[in-house]
């Protein structure tokens, strides 16, 4: 099977075909993909050194400097001012939820697709997944193979155990260099603290960030009747629970929670949506798109 058949059916892939995550604040100088610079005659000029990261072009890569101090830079230029985007997965145990399909599940295929309309636009597309033990990284690209790549590493992700998401992000920061749009897929189910820590890193480095917390209608609704068996997904001990005794106080702390986020990513000018995983993936991509757009 074609490696988009295993996360992005043909349908979709015709559908993606239409859209384009161009916009607005990141773009901002001469392209190599689409967007044109606002200064007539500009020219690409060296702005500065940043220490070579995995999928870096080799032809970016300042030979002179490694042989005068056995360290690997890449140079980077005002005017390479395409759109970079990178997706950012949470790959924690609490995203395993959801029968059939698992909240990961959605959450791969979203990012694929995602992917997929950044390359299609000459865009370049990076990816990073933080798990529990790990963090795997993608520097983003333009090259030929990059989706390839991308697929690979969302189908070897496996979602389990309990992740630090705001160290994860801040580790990202410091990898991604020059300014980039950061699409960050998490249920966001830990401390609102936590979160906004890691995404105001990334503002503070002058990122674009755009938040998309991706929910199971059970996590929304808590529909659960009688007494219910919750098992913790990150390593919390199981308990039997009267689910109508206890669905007021969850959906109070869960709305709470909510206007958290809501509040500490709007003092940041993030972008935020919530999707449901039974929303039909293109109307998930079309809402990232327009909530970045504005």
């Amino acid at each position: 099977m074609h490696v988009l058949g295993r996360l992005l059916d043909p349908q979709l892939v015709e559908q993606l075909s239409r859209l384009s995550l161009s916009g607005r604040r990141v773009v901002d100088g001469a392209a190599v993909g689409q967007h044109k610079s606002p200064v007539k005659g500009a020219s690409i000029e060296f702005r500065q050194h940043r220490a070579y990261v995995p999928g870096d072009e080799p032809r970016r890569v300042d030979w002179r400097l490694l042989a005068r101090s056995d360290r690997v830079f890449v140079k980077e230029y005002d005017e390479e001012t395409n759109l970079r985007a990178t997706t950012f997965l949470d790959a924690s145990g609490s995203m395993a939820y959801g029968a059939p399909a698992r909240k990961f599940d959605y959450a791969t295929r979203l990012s694929a697709a995602l992917g997929y309309l950044m390359l299609a636009h000459s865009e370049s597309a990076g990816l990073a997944i933080a798990g529990s033990d790990s963090n795997t990284w993608l520097a983003p690209s333009t090259a030929s193979d990059q989706l390839t790549r991308m697929v690979h590493l969302l189908e070897r992700a496996v979602p389990r155990g309990a992740t630090v998401l705001g160290r994860a992000l801040g580790h990202i920061a410091d990898r991604l260099g020059r300014r980039s749009l950061v699409i960050v897929i998490s249920d966001c189910l830990l401390p609102a603290s936590e979160l906004l820590n890691g995404l105001g890193r990334l503002v503070h480095d002058r990122h674009e960030v755009v938040l998309v917390r991706l929910l199971h209608e059970d996590e929304i609704n808590f529909p659960f009747q009688s007494w219910v068996r919750f098992s913790g997904t990150e390593g919390e001990a199981a308990h039997m629970v009267e689910a109508p005794q206890v669905r007021r106080k969850y959906i109070e702390r869960f709305e709470r929670h909510e206007r958290q986020l809501h509040e500490g990513c709007s003092t940041l000018g993030i972008e935020t949506v919530r999707l449901e995983t039974s929303l039909p993936l293109i109307d998930a991509v079309t809402a990232v798109i327009r909530r970045r757009r504005g």
